[in-house]
């Protein structure tokens, strides 16, 4: 999987008080249709950008944002035999990070070839649509230099630390935005069955006999 080059640190330095600067956004009062069902107004907001480090994932986060690595398992393994679909949970797992979740940088050296790299390359398909899905949730609204510091660091953090985390950063930072998780959560499921939907799971039992040669 092609993953953008993070080239940090893209946090700025600090005003007094914990907060920065940044303003994004124009005048208040020009609406402004998103790309999540809604009508807002745009106002100035100020971001709380932070050096995100290694987080830890709220409830109310964890409750919205589902986990991919489960949702793969859950599926892949309909038509495995009770060994294969073991093995294949190991092999998702033991890509999490230290927080649980599925960081997607684990996909990186995965093929795209189908059951020549093994079963993995399928998570690696359905999970392709996901750096822009949560990049579009978490610079909603934004521009230019502010959008683009959103962006890099969430895009960063699903690579390193998973969904949950990207949304946990994003959230904090712009509080003025009231970023909903349950759309993202929506948007990721609905793209994960959209990308199932076009695979076989007699595919996936092909991917991991082949695995095993």
């Amino acid at each position: 999987m092609a993953r953008p080059e993070y080239e940090g640190p893209l946090l700025s330095k600090q005003v007094p008080g914990g907060s920065l600067s940044t303003q994004a956004g124009r005048s208040c009062g020009w609406p402004a249709v998103t790309g999540w069902g809604k009508i807002l107004f745009e106002f100035d907001e100020e971001l709380h950008l932070f050096e995100p480090g290694t987080l830890t994932i709220p409830p109310h986060v964890e409750e919205e944002i589902p986990d991919v690595g489960g949702f793969f398992i859950a599926w892949a393994t309909q038509d495995l035999r009770p060994d294969q679909a073991r093995e294949l949970e190991a092999a998702v797992n033991g890509r999490r990070c230290s927080n649980g979740w599925f960081p997607l940088e684990s996909l990186d050296n995965i093929g795209s070839r189908g059951f020549w790299r093994g079963p993995l390359t399928y998570l690696a398909r359905i999970t392709a649509k996901d750096p822009v899905l949560v990049q579009n949730w978490a610079s909603n609204g934004l521009h230019g230099e502010a959008k683009s510091r959103i962006d890099a660091t969430a895009n960063h953090l699903l690579f390193q630390q998973g969904h949950a985390a990207a949304a946990t950063w994003a959230m904090a930072v712009r509080p003025q935005a009231l970023l909903n998780p349950t759309l993202l959560g929506e948007a990721l499921y609905r793209s994960w069955e959209e990308g199932i939907s076009t695979l076989r799971t007699k595919d996936i039992a092909k991917a991991v006999r082949r695995w095993n040669r």
